[in-house]
């Protein structure tokens, strides 16, 4: 019998080996090559990431924008909105429109508009693209999008200079493989504070929407999300070996004892009133 959950399942195993089919085809020019157990192969060498959480990117970088004019990331900060921020290559034949389709994908079941509630900025690594193919691609995720007019969303192009800076502050290193015309990176997106800091990193495939809902309450310090996010920030805390938010047990007991107490203090009190109304009688 063939289960309902199988075409799900069917589409997950493709996102896996998808989001694993550039490093098999670095590997795949050299087949007789026999790597050490737990050695790294040397495309891989100098490819990861590393979290700088808390820490500052520069706000003053200059990049292209997809209109052709000239922008600062800190352009996006002004209205004290959070950032969500991806960096990618807009030719990149596998990982990037995956993870970029993925993203997209949470971004349209969240109840917020890019644009009102946070700001999206697809950066791109490859100083060889121009403002012309980041228009092309924002239109095409824009359009997906369904919702709004495209205000709030950016895909740039930059000088290799300024994009090495912005992906230091972010701890992503990435590298060129001449094999097979491609760059080898990893994919995860970067929520960023209205004060320009680094505060989650959401990596790897699929992107929950939870998860980035709120990621993005918690880079908004409150200020975006209503009562009931904040009540789910206070009893999930973020676990980075999962990639997302838990039960945090710690403040679930701490809730619950506070419950105990106000429901024994109502019934305390509800007591010494019947007393009292009994005795003056």
């Amino acid at each position: 019998m063939v289960s309902r959950n199988t075409p799900q399942r069917f589409q997950k195993v493709a996102a896996v080996l998808i989001f694993f089919l550039p490093f098999f085809s670095l590997l795949s020019y050299d087949s007789e090559r026999v790597l050490p157990a737990h050695a790294v192969p040397p495309e891989l060498e100098g490819v990861g990431l590393e979290e700088k959480l808390g820490n500052s990117i520069d706000t003053n970088l200059t990049f292209i924008d997809d209109e052709g004019k000239q922008v600062r990331i800190g352009d996006y900060l002004k209205e004290g909105k959070p950032l969500l921020l991806t960096l990618v290559y807009y030719r990149c034949p596998t990982l990037c429109n995956l993870y970029l389709n993925e993203l997209s994908n949470a971004l349209k079941e969240l109840s917020w508009e890019v644009g009102k509630e946070f700001n999206y900025v697809a950066v791109s690594f490859d100083p060889k693209e121009k403002p012309d193919l980041a228009k092309q691609k924002k239109e095409v995720y824009v359009k997906d999008y369904g919702r709004g007019n495209g205000s709030g969303w950016s895909f740039l192009t930059g000088n290799d200079p300024e994009i090495k800076t912005l992906a230091s502050s972010l701890g992503f290193t990435y590298k060129w493989n001449p094999y097979n015309d491609q760059w080898v990176h990893v994919s995860v997106a970067y929520v960023i504070t209205p004060e320009g800091k680094i505060s989650r990193y959401l990596k790897g495939i699929p992107v929950e929407e939870r998860t980035l809902r709120l990621s993005l309450v918690e880079a908004g310090d409150g200020k975006i999300g209503d009562l009931t996010d904040r009540v789910a920030l206070f009893c999930f805390q973020f676990d980075p070996s999962k990639n997302r938010y838990t039960l945090y047990a710690f403040n679930i007991m701490r809730v619950g004892g506070f419950l105990t107490v106000l429901v024994l203090a109502a019934f305390l009190f509800l007591f010494w009133k019947k007393q009292n109304s009994s005795s003056t009688v």
